[in-house]
């Protein structure tokens, strides 16, 4: 584990880079719940 004085020292961009799988994984289960949910929702 590294501190957070690493991060800050990197830079705020790399620290997103680190994270862009976590933060698209996000917004791709949001945008997809709510596909279903605007398919479905009258159904459900």
């Amino acid at each position: 584990m590294h501190s957070d004085d690493e991060d800050e020292a990197r830079g705020l961009w790399p620290a997103i880079r680190a994270r862009s799988g976590v933060i698209l994984g996000v917004v791709g289960l949001i945008g997809w719940c709510a596909m279903i949910w605007f398919m479905f929702g009258d159904v459900l």
